[in-house]
């Protein structure tokens, strides 16, 4: 806002000695920076846009937070289908079809019993024939396995475990999300004041160009002077192009964040002060370990390897299954029977393997170990990046403070400046170079602002924290 001002009001004072120059009354140009002054204001009022705002935004509309979510959800979906395994399997088999050839069963002489008033039955070698004509089975089994719920209870927690890795997945996707929201909003406070800084500057060019052109007309300089004010001139305007085509650049990417339209326009805040001092780098350390998603993630996948490892030997337990099956046939002259059911214990197992289940097995427990290196490793890039990020805040915080005392002293010479012009002790050219001179420093000082406030983020996205 104080930046604002000052723009503002060096862009009155020229206004003010270019109208006197043309000699166009205050009057006139009043109206005229009233009338402009209110365009401007309604065609460049966006609403305000907070970091909690779009972090909040970001959160429910991200496009890789939601890719995320749906990873997570179908997960729950695979593990919710693996338990119903644990409950009876029920198979329907029907066929209905045509026979294509002269079935026959042939009953050979005796076959139903010998018996002493009629002797065997059939007396005869009997043969019986199935015409070709439409005909049709149906077969009904239901299996409850028992002896693999053990296996089945491993494999469900090996999934269940996998499911916390992407929960932890989903949680890391977060956290990276927030983190790039925070970057980008600050990419957008940084260019914003660059882009403050370097209009500021506009006026002081401006009036060197002004005076140029007066004091060549009075032969007092060379045309030298006025191609070099011409070219110092074209080149400030230059840069403010340059700048705001960053501002857009950062706004869009920060829209895109956010999951809405990159083309709608909002305006940031200024960032708040530096905080205080933070813990201590021990602290952090434990803290990051405790909570960054990848060393939560990297422990689960030591449990469930484990729980993978034990399930395979769990193969060695032979397979029994309560069963019951029905059968029945239709239109098979009665030759077959027409209705059959049993039920009792199945029983399936393969007694020789030959050394792949142990191999398998084996395998398993190779992949634990994997896991198990895994954590050691995510533990040591998460402490080295904890440590990184407490020096590099420190350094921001340093940097932050040389900023500060930048800014203060050039405050201090405007003011200087500012009495000695009331005195006519200066040229009005001084109080516009000194008060580009503050508008660098409060630029600086913002970005070495934005500069800690993205550090601070890094330090939040190595514990873990929002």
């Amino acid at each position: 806002m104080q930046r604002s001002t000052q723009t503002l009001c060096v862009a009155l004072i020229v206004g003010i000695l270019t109208t006197l120059a043309r000699g166009q009354s205050l009057a006139s140009l009043s109206a005229e920076i009233t009338t402009k002054g209110a365009a401007a204001e309604r065609k460049s009022n966006p609403p305000e846009l907070t970091l909690e705002e779009a972090v909040a935004l970001a959160v429910a509309s991200n496009s890789s937070l939601k890719t995320a979510n749906l990873e997570t959800q179908r997960s729950a979906d695979d593990l919710a289908a693996s338990r119903t395994r644990r409950f009876a399997t029920t198979q329907v088999v029907a066929l209905g079809a045509q026979l294509v050839t002269k079935a026959s069963l042939t009953y050979p002489a005796g076959s139903l019993g010998t018996y002493s008033a009629t002797g065997p039955i059939p007396a005869t070698n009997q043969k019986t024939e199935i015409p070709r004509k439409p005909a049709g089975t149906f077969d009904l089994s239901v299996l409850q396995p028992l002896s693999t719920q053990y296996q089945l209870h491993l494999q469900l927690k090996a999934l269940s475990l996998g499911l916390k890795a992407t929960r932890e997945d989903q949680e890391k996707t977060r956290l990276e999300v927030i983190d790039q929201v925070r970057r980008a909003y600050y990419g957008v406070v940084e260019a914003q004041s660059l882009l403050d800084s370097v209009q500021a500057s506009l006026p002081y060019y401006q009036e060197s160009h002004r005076l140029a052109l007066a004091n060549l007309g009075n032969e007092t300089i060379l045309p030298s002077d006025l191609l070099n004010a011409d070219a110092q001139l074209l080149k400030v305007q230059s840069a403010i192009s340059d700048v705001d085509d960053k501002v857009a650049s950062a706004s869009e990417r920060l829209n895109d964040l956010m999951g809405r339209d990159i083309h709608t326009r909002f305006r940031v805040t200024s960032v708040g002060d530096v905080d205080p001092d933070l813990d201590s780098p021990e602290i952090m350390e434990d803290l990051a370990l405790r909570n960054r998603p990848d060393v939560k993630k990297a422990k689960l996948q030591v449990q469930q390897a484990d729980y993978d490892a034990r399930a395979k030997r769990a193969e060695y337990i032979p397979d029994v299954s309560l069963a019951f099956d029905y059968f029945t046939s239709a239109n098979f002259a009665n030759v077959l029977p027409s209705n059959l059911g049993t039920v009792g214990m199945s029983l399936r197992w393969e007694p020789w393997d030959w050394g792949r289940k142990r191999q398998e097995y084996a395998a398993k427990r190779v992949k634990e170990e994997q896991a198990k290196v895994g954590v050691t490793a995510t533990e040591r890039a998460v402490l080295l990046e904890v440590r990184n990020a407490c020096r590099q805040l420190e350094n921001t915080r340093r940097q932050l403070a040389l900023r500060d005392a930048n800014e203060r002293a050039a405050r201090q010479k405007l003011k200087e400046v500012q009495e000695q012009v009331n005195r006519e002790a200066a040229l009005s050219r001084d109080l516009f170079e000194t008060q580009s001179d503050l508008a660098s420093a409060d630029s600086q000082q913002q970005q070495a602002i934005t500069a800690f406030w993205k550090a601070r983020a890094d330090l939040k996205k190595a514990i873990g924290e929002e």
